[in-house]
């Protein structure tokens, strides 16, 4: 067993104030803050602790990077090998730490007809297949949504003391998005929780084309949507050019360290405060810029 999250120095990460738009109050949850920098450290110490497998079995999952870092050192505390499976889209940065730290990975070349994420998804479950490996599968696996039902939506609720009406959160594994929707839920609360993908994924949306978001999105549900399907009160999707304008207003002009799916949610926020007024936003900046500064 691991130690508790809070002991790692995971969890109550920082909310801060962003400017208001047409009168709705704007709140960021700086995901960054987390030892091992991203949301992703929550997700990884929930998949890792307490998993039931005999030790010598090879833990797989897919990532595009940030589980994988946080995969690496809660399988190092609990003495399990790993296996990363990774595609072309990983940023050059994260495959440097990946590197650096000896992590075990492995390239999926992308199948006809599939994007990366699915391609790796399809890999792991072959490696699983003969028993030699475990899957942990982040997009079907109720330990990432639960981990964010018990911390992270009830961290938002109290430090906006209630006052939340609506978070967006970047959805690729649907973990964050359904666990905060659950414990909303089960508040009896209305708040509204909303999804964003980048345009070109097909988790909420039809039309299919190359995007450069790696962090987010994905061919099809997963099946954490699937299930949780009925607290996601709606959902966007944000095209490239403008994930990364705002990626650039934040880092830039407002002077916050996140990452390029928070450009893509900010700008699924700007959208949504044209018709509202009246909202307390909470936007749950899932990673900081360390890795995206191609972009900037």
């Amino acid at each position: 067993m691991l130690r508790s999250m809070l002991e790692y120095g995971i969890g109550n990460t920082p909310l801060i104030k962003l400017p208001s738009i047409n009168g709705n109050k704007l709140f960021i949850k700086m995901e960054t803050k987390n030892y091992l920098g991203s949301v992703k450290s929550r997700t990884g110490y929930a998949l890792i602790n307490g998993l039931n497998i005999p030790r010598e079995r090879i833990v797989i999952e897919s990532t595009s990077g940030n589980l994988g870092l946080a995969l690496d050192f809660f399988c190092k505390e609990a003495g399990r090998p790993l296996l990363c499976l990774l595609d072309e889209s990983i940023l050059p940065a994260k495959l440097d730490h990946f590197v650096s730290r000896g992590i075990r990975y492995k390239f999926v070349p992308t199948e006809s007809g599939l994007d990366g994420r699915a391609s790796r998804m399809r890999h792991a479950e072959s490696l699983a297949a003969d028993g030699s490996h475990h899957w942990l599968n982040q997009c079907d696996n109720e330990n990432g949504v639960r981990i964010h039902k018990e911390t992270t939506g009830p961290e938002i609720y109290k430090q906006t003391s209630g006052a939340v009406t609506c978070v967006f959160c970047s959805v690729g594994s649907g973990g964050t998005v359904s666990g905060i929707g659950e414990f909303f839920k089960g508040l009896g609360s209305a708040v509204k929780v909303i999804g964003v993908e980048p345009y070109g994924s097909t988790i909420f949306h039809d039309d299919v084309v190359p995007y450069v978001n790696a962090g987010a999105g994905l061919s099809g549900k997963p099946g954490n949507i699937e299930r949780h399907a009925d607290v996601i009160h709606s959902a966007y999707a944000i095209r490239d050019e403008d994930s990364i304008e705002k990626f650039r207003v934040l880092n830039n002009e407002l002077k916050l360290d996140v990452g390029l799916t928070t450009g893509m949610i900010y700008a699924a926020a700007e959208s949504f405060c044209g018709d509202a007024r009246g909202e307390t936003i909470v936007l749950v900046a899932a990673d900081g810029m360390e890795y995206y500064n191609e972009f900037l």
